[in-house]
């Protein structure tokens, strides 16, 4: 079986890198794999050396980049070499190659998915739909499958949940990630069965992460916290300063910015993604915002605690909820106090093993019932 994957693929996000790469991971084990090379020009932009739109904002970011060019340079290098290693990419395809349907006609799925490909605030400047992350340039009559995509926190309003329904309608299984999806989705057809599936990150075990990744050396050699953010918000920042005089233990981040935090020890900022998956794998508890940093942090077994950059974090809440961690997820500082050193995974691990097997159960009988 020949699957093509259109995805978040080429932007220096850790999150987005991992989960488009266990994405593949995952449908490889049903065919040959092609990640569809899509040149989305808004996503594009993040692996630029410097970045700039005509903003306040926009100068900030390249007076940001201009001084952090030694270390931009070096982890953009191991975002390229990671990405063009592990992804098997089709030929590059700009909106119009793809509408115009010039993808080969060889596949025998095509699949859309997993990160928030349909959240229009995420991959377009004007908060826009893509129909390209809707499958809508693949040839007549071919199959299209949803593999845990995600709306984010979007709410579309009536005109553009028609046009929803327009390009999902003949797709032959549609899966999301989050619960608030599949219920949008639900009240749209009403003659569909829409599945809530696990992120891909959490479809490969910490010992399948361990084994596909080099994971041996570890960057650090001692008991650290880790700390991966990605808007450093006030709150993130006194809990960084709390729970590091708590511990005890020396604070290690990585992230891309020029300075580190305050309270930071080691700050990694020119790491690529095994420097992040070594990082998650032997740390001794994890600061994080990040629904990424989230989904690793409990995969890796790790007592942490998420506090987000939003006053509700959708993504981060439905995680934790299925896994009965909600106490995990802070809003104030006076909650801080409750989170503990250390973490039991005994009810959260069997909860996890049966999201794990529903999900790949689905994607399971999607690829095995095409026609």
């Amino acid at each position: 079986m020949k699957i093509a994957l259109i995805t978040v693929h080429k932007v220096t996000n850790f999150g987005a890198l991992m989960q488009a790469y266990a994405s593949k991971l995952i449908l490889s084990r049903f065919g040959k794999v092609s990640v569809i090379d899509y040149k989305n020009p808004f996503l594009d932009k993040q692996m630029h050396l410097f970045r700039f739109k005509l903003s306040v904002h926009g100068f900030k970011m390249l007076a940001h980049d201009i001084l952090n060019f030694g270390n931009r340079w070096k982890y953009r290098k191991k975002f390229k070499d990671f990405i063009r290693t592990n992804y098997n990419l089709t030929e590059p395809y700009t909106s119009k190659k793809l509408q115009n349907q010039e993808i080969a006609l060889e596949y025998d799925v095509f699949v859309c998915g997993s990160d928030q490909i349909w959240n229009p605030k995420i991959i377009n400047p004007n908060s826009q739909i893509d129909p390209n992350y809707f499958l809508a340039f693949a040839p007549p009559s071919s199959c299209k499958i949803s593999f845990a995509s995600s709306m984010g926190n979007y709410s579309f309003n009536p005109q553009e949940a028609e046009y929803l329904r327009s390009l999902l309608k003949d797709f032959h299984a549609i899966s999301v990630r989050e619960k608030e999806g599949r219920d949008f989705l639900e009240n749209l057809f009403s003659e569909k069965t829409i599945h809530h599936v696990l992120d891909p990150t959490l479809l490969l075990s910490k010992e399948d992460w361990l084994e596909t990744l080099d994971t041996r050396d570890p960057v650090v050699n001692t008991p650290y916290i880790l700390v991966y953010s990605v808007p450093r918000t006030a709150l993130l920042r006194k809990a960084v300063t709390y729970y590091s005089t708590k511990f005890g233990m020396k604070v290690v981040a990585i992230d891309k910015m020029l300075f580190p935090m305050k309270s930071v020890d080691i700050h990694h900022s020119k790491g690529g993604p095994e420097d992040f998956i070594r990082l998650f794998a032997n740390a001794s508890f994890v600061i994080t915002d990040s629904f990424h940093g989230t989904c690793f942090s409990v995969n890796f077994e790790k007592p942490f605690v998420c506090i987000p950059a939003t006053p509700k974090a959708n993504r981060q809440e439905g995680l934790l909820g299925s896994l009965g961690l909600m106490q995990h997820i802070v809003y104030e500082e006076s909650s801080f106090k409750n989170i503990p050193k250390t973490l039991d995974y005994q009810n959260a691990k069997a909860r996890m093993q049966e999201l794990r097997k529903q999900s790949l159960s689905f994607l399971s009988t999607a690829l095995n019932s095409i026609p």
